[in-house]
């Protein structure tokens, strides 16, 4: 089993580092999701009115709670996880010790999920103090699909680091996975406004699916369990597809 004493024991090695960066990190996780909420909340938000019947400023917040667990998660997973990997030499000196390969990949990646996790809570805390928050029980029901979610982009991340043999392979990763994933799974708008073939691409996208279900919990809206359940298992598949690729990688990578 790699969920064991020894992914907990790499998960805790990143956060002992990352408390001697907690304050930019704090300030960065709130002044961003502020930054963004106050433009397309209020900026953009007095020119939409409403989206299917709720206020703009409520649609858009679930919408910056995805995009933000997406974010660090993915950001961690990728910069943060090749820095270890590459250029420190972490692993190596990790996998010296009894931790295997499967038990560093499973810390590393419940590290960034977990920044991702904070991430989208201090989202819903500057989102509630706006106003953008329909239900309070519902945004907290919302934090273990954003947990799931943030999961997700971590595998993915790895994915990315497990072939990376240099930086510049993250500027496609962002471009053309994440930017997208910001762009065209419904953050700012329903995902039903483009067209049929850019709709097809946002399905294929977690954060569409993490989208789907935290929006209406979020807002208070109705929701259909049945519905909720299959984009749940999209994102557990795609997580659990992500990891072993990530694995097999950095096996051949490390083992040959």
């Amino acid at each position: 089993m790699l969920l064991n004493r020894f992914s907990f024991a790499v998960w805790m090695r990143n956060a002992t580092v990352w408390r001697r960066l907690a304050g930019p990190s704090l300030t960065t996780n709130v002044l961003d999701p502020l930054i963004f909420l106050f433009a397309f909340g209020y900026g953009l938000g007095a020119v939409m009115g409403t989206v299917n019947g709720i206020d703009y400023l409520s649609f858009v917040v679930p919408g910056m709670m995805c995009y933000a667990a997406m974010f660090a998660s993915s950001f961690e997973s990728t910069i943060s996880t090749y820095a270890r990997f590459s250029m420190q030499h972490t692993w190596e000196a990790i996998l010296a010790t009894p931790v295997r390969l499967g038990e560093l990949m499973l810390g590393e990646m419940s590290w960034a999920a977990t920044k991702g996790i904070f991430s989208a809570c201090c989202v819903i805390v500057v989102g509630s103090v706006w106003g953008g928050v329909g239900s309070i029980s519902g945004a907290l029901l919302s934090i273990p699909v954003l947990a799931l979610g943030a999961v997700c982009f971590a595998c993915c991340g790895l994915v990315a680091t497990a072939h990376a043999k240099s930086w510049d392979i993250f500027a496609y990763y962002f471009t053309f996975w994440v930017t997208p994933s910001f762009m065209f799974s419904g953050t700012f708008f329903e995902v039903t406004r483009f067209p049929w073939f850019i709709q097809a691409f946002a399905w294929v996208l977690p954060t569409t699916h993490v989208i789907a279900v935290v929006r209406p919990l979020t807002a208070g809206l109705p929701i259909e369990l049945l519905t909720i359940a299959g984009h749940l298992a999209y994102i557990a598949a795609l997580a659990i597809v992500a990891f072993t690729v990530a694995r097999l990688r950095f096996s051949k990578r490390l083992y040959g």
